[in-house]
């Protein structure tokens, strides 16, 4: 089995950009949810935006390095050993 995307420094930077956007989709979206719950009002401050983008670079960093890493791993483990039941 062949892979067709290789992971790229592109690619990286792509999927720190996809996660990033998601992460600040989420967790802002849980902002607003909390303080509906909590506060029964919508109220946002400078402070809570940044601290959700904080946070979204982070995790979003986070798991789009890992995510390469782990391909990386996985890629050159493929080129090592051959498959152990070529049938």
């Amino acid at each position: 089995m062949k892979r067709k995307n290789k992971p790229t420094i592109i690619l990286l930077f792509l999927s720190i950009v996809y996660m990033i956007f998601c992460c600040l989709i989420f967790f802002s979206l849980a902002m607003i949810i909390i303080q509906l719950l909590i506060d029964h009002k919508l109220s946002i401050d400078q402070s809570d935006i940044e601290h959700v983008l904080a946070a979204s670079i982070i995790a979003g960093t986070a798991a789009a390095l890992r995510a390469w890493i782990f391909a990386k791993i996985d890629e050159k483990k493929g080129r090592k050993s051959p498959p152990s039941d070529p049938q």
